[in-house]
């Protein structure tokens, strides 16, 4: 699927620019507008057919089923003759140091959290109308979230280590402080798709429609 391609080279082209300091995004709200200018500059590569268009949207806004609001970093809108599709992808961008600092930046466990809650999201979207696959798309030059032993309760139930053994799927339930503390998953997800380029760590996770 076109789609698919374009997610896909988009990201590639993207990591690499990251990993070889040609794009240095101190946050994802940089992460967001970087990617989402890549993704456009594509688009019309991918565009086959006649009375085809493919838009790069930013902070859509979204109202799920159980009323709770979100807002999605990216969508993809593919419009054909036969209506348009929406390719929903959450980012998340942890980055080692805090911008224009050498103080490290905490908080790990919180972000391990967000990083699940994402795919969580991304699954409660294939409820609305006219959305399919999504994608999660994660950058990080933080190696504790990738190689960390998380050993601790919280870092543990959450854990991003490419090394996790079980398939993540069902529910992952542990209190953790300004979070829900419970985040149930249709679908089924592992972490060892981690590539290291340079410095930087990314995944890229399929979000399907379970």
């Amino acid at each position: 699927m076109n789609i698919d391609e374009l997610i896909k080279q988009g990201w590639n082209c993207y990591t690499n620019k990251v990993a070889n300091g040609l794009l240095e995004p101190e946050n994802e709200k940089m992460m967001q507008l970087q990617l989402a200018q890549i993704f456009q500059t594509l688009s019309p590569i991918y565009e086959y057919r006649k009375l085809e268009s493919i838009k790069v949207l930013l902070e859509v806004p979204v109202t799920l089923t159980n009323g709770i609001n979100r807002v999605i970093d990216i969508v993809i809108a593919h419009e054909t003759k036969g209506g348009t599709t929406f390719y929903p992808i959450e980012l998340k961008c942890f980055r080692l140091y805090s911008r224009n600092s050498q103080k490290k930046r905490g908080a790990q466990n919180l972000g391990m959290y967000d990083y699940w809650e994402d795919i969580e999201n991304i699954e409660r979207y294939f409820d609305l109308e006219n959305y399919r696959k999504g994608y999660q798309l994660t950058l990080t030059d933080d190696p504790y979230y990738v190689e960390g032993e998380h050993k601790g309760s919280q870092v543990k139930v959450y854990s991003t280590n490419k090394r996790r053994r079980n398939v993540m799927t069902g529910e992952l339930t542990q209190p953790i402080a300004n979070r829900a503390g419970k985040i149930a998953i249709r679908g089924m997800y592992n972490m060892d798709k981690w590539v290291q380029k340079n410095d930087f760590y990314f995944i890229s996770q399929q979000v399907w429609n379970a």
